[in-house]
């Protein structure tokens, strides 16, 4: 594609989204505070231009990007410029600059509203067909009245914030109390009633104010108490009346907050009342699901994202329908193996990367984070059983244990048990 003059300004980004930037024809302007950090080196190293600054000092960021205010391509109607921040305090760092500096994007409103989940679920009970009980909670003093008010079970979690971090399920009064005195005094919590049932995440592309759910995947986790991620498949085993409530409930939602353009990423639960809100937000689901959208549909929703902001010609996906699937290698993993373990793993047909996030040989330290792993294995194919019967042999290749702890004959459902 002949490069534009557009740059997109990259908040800290993957490799994944420099790349992107290319091959929509733009220029890539990698921002972060240290451009040597292992998190954002590659992406530096490949991007046409990087300045090392602290994006979260929005003086400063104005300061460095202020050559880009409001100032279209001489003789064109596009812009020649848009900030894009691709995670949770980077697309809200982007919007703030883009609103500042009169550049294209998503309202800051917008993604404040997503960020900030008791106003949220406040908004969105009054559209929702499955209203959720919650009490804001500022106090640690208040926890326990307000717990007793929304009901055993429930969910405290942090106001803002994502990943899963500081995420408590309480089953009873005496959780509550223990959960209080651990507390800071004035904490900003949610307090809210637990959802039971399946969940899903929802990925949106949104322009001009239009919602486009470009997948749904099936979240698994390893249930309560710690609820951590073990993996993902896409496209979610869903009949056509679940897909169009829970489509239904992510258009109220972003049109809740007021999502205007870019990418989003949202939580749902389906209960037996129907879909119900976990959480949304104003970026996409993280690479690991970006990753399972391109290799299932062709999308990449990164082009889509800067193309669509920039003005540039959308890109044409490569036409795929397949389903994809991720599955993170257990937290309770002590020993990660030799590599022809990994090598045998990688060569089960359907699988497409068998990543490991300890030394090969090493001793790894037990994973205490409700999203943290030492690996993942990813794994395509023409149906859900096929996929999770690669990423079943993949895993047994890989930690011989679970391979003869395996039944010669499992049935169906444990299949997909191993997405």
């Amino acid at each position: 594609m002949t490069p534009s003059h557009q740059t997109a300004v990259l908040l800290s980004p993957s490799p994944a989204v420099v790349r992107a930037v290319r091959a929509v024809g733009a220029r890539s302007l990698v921002l972060a505070a240290d451009l040597t950090d292992p998190a954002v080196r590659e992406a530096a190293l490949s991007a046409d231009d990087a300045i090392a600054v602290d994006w979260t000092d929005h003086p400063r960021l104005l300061g460095v990007l202020s050559h880009f205010a409001d100032s279209p391509l001489r003789g064109a109607n596009r812009p020649r410029a848009a900030v894009f921040g691709f995670g949770e305090t980077s697309a809200l760092a982007a919007a703030r600059a883009n609103e500042a500096l009169g550049l294209p994007g998503n309202p800051h409103a917008a993604v404040a509203y997503l960020t900030d989940k008791a106003a949220l679920r406040d908004r969105v009970n009054q559209l929702a067909a499955t209203p959720v009980r919650f009490e804001r909670c500022d106090r640690a003093a208040a926890l326990v009245p307000a717990a007793e008010r929304v009901g055993f079970p429930c969910v405290v979690k942090p106001r803002t914030g994502s990943g899963g971090q500081e995420v408590h399920k309480l089953h009873d009064a005496a959780e509550a109390h223990t959960l209080a005195r651990q507390l800071a005094p004035e904490p900003a919590f949610i307090v809210e009633e637990y959802l039971d049932g399946p969940e899903y995440c929802v990925e949106t592309h949104s322009a001009r104010g239009k919602h486009t759910v470009l997948a749904v995947a099936r979240k698994h986790t390893t249930g309560a108490p710690e609820c951590g991620d073990i993996g993902y498949e896409l496209p979610a085993d869903l009949g056509k009346r679940a897909l169009s409530k829970i489509h239904k409930l992510v258009e109220a939602t972003l049109n809740a907050a007021g999502q205007r353009s870019g990418p989003s990423h949202t939580e749902v639960v389906l209960t037996e009342r129907g879909p119900a809100l976990i959480e949304s937000h104003a970026h996409p689901g993280g690479d690991r699901i970006s990753e399972l959208l391109t290799l299932a549909t062709g999308v990449d929703r990164y082009q889509l994202a800067i193309a669509t902001t920039l003005d540039l010609p959308e890109p044409k996906p490569a036409a795929r329908d397949q389903h994809a699937a991720a599955r993170l290698l257990p937290l309770t993993l002590q020993t990660l193996h030799d590599a022809e373990r990994a090598a045998d793993a990688r060569a089960v047909p359907g699988v497409v990367s068998v990543e490991l996030g300890a030394p090969l040989g090493s001793h790894a330290p037990a994973a205490t984070s409700r999203v943290a792993g030492h690996g993942v294995i990813t794994a395509t194919g023409a149906t859900p059983q096929e996929v999770a019967r690669a990423l079943r042999a993949a895993e047994d290749r890989l930690i011989p244990a679970r391979a003869t702890s395996s039944s010669e004959g499992s049935s169906k459902e444990e299949e997909l048990s191993a997405v």
